[in-house]
């Protein structure tokens, strides 16, 4: 759920068990790689971009999965919807300039 002072009403809270929050992986990722469905699973590989040294003393960018995201079609829903949201909360109100 989208962190917001006005929370839609009837939506049921879910209970996140207290083991599992600090243990959870921060996955930092700049884009897909790939996206896909296979026997109706949701199948997306993130990847981020690092910088490495070459035996030349150039750099090369080489790309390197973050994480392999899997999940039900009901659940890449809700993930849609709370990146949207989040979108949202990053445009300028009305009457800002950006």
């Amino acid at each position: 759920m989208i962190d917001s002072p006005n929370p839609p009403a009837g939506k049921a809270h879910a209970e996140v068990s207290d083991s599992s929050a600090e243990s959870a992986p921060f996955i930092y990722f700049d884009g897909v790689l790939t996206a896909g469905v296979t026997h109706g699973v949701i199948r997306i590989e993130l990847a981020a971009g690092a910088v490495v040294p070459a035996r030349t003393g150039q750099m090369h960018t080489v790309h390197v999965v973050t994480g392999h995201l899997r999940c039900s079609p009901a659940a890449a829903i809700e993930l849609r919807k709370a990146i949207d949201g989040a979108l949202l909360l990053l445009a300028p109100a009305k009457g800002q300039s950006s």
